[in-house]
């Protein structure tokens, strides 16, 4: 493990520090069952990425992406 840790936002796709990015984790929702939960990275300082999470989902429309 390196001192500065970096992760790719799951909005703008972007590597940032660690202290740049927050995680929102949210229902994993499949044939309008909740399977899971998803775990969102993105920037915390960028509004468009803070907006973006709000929507973002890895599965489209209830069904696998």
């Amino acid at each position: 493990m390196t001192l500065f840790d970096t992760w790719k936002c799951h909005i703008c796709g972007e590597e940032r520090p660690d202290d740049k990015i927050s995680v929102v984790t949210k229902p994993l929702i499949i044939n309008g069952q909740v399977c899971g939960e998803q775990n969102i990275r993105y920037c915390n300082d960028r509004p468009a990425c803070i907006e973006g999470a709000k929507e973002f989902s890895f599965f489209k429309g209830g069904e696998e992406a």
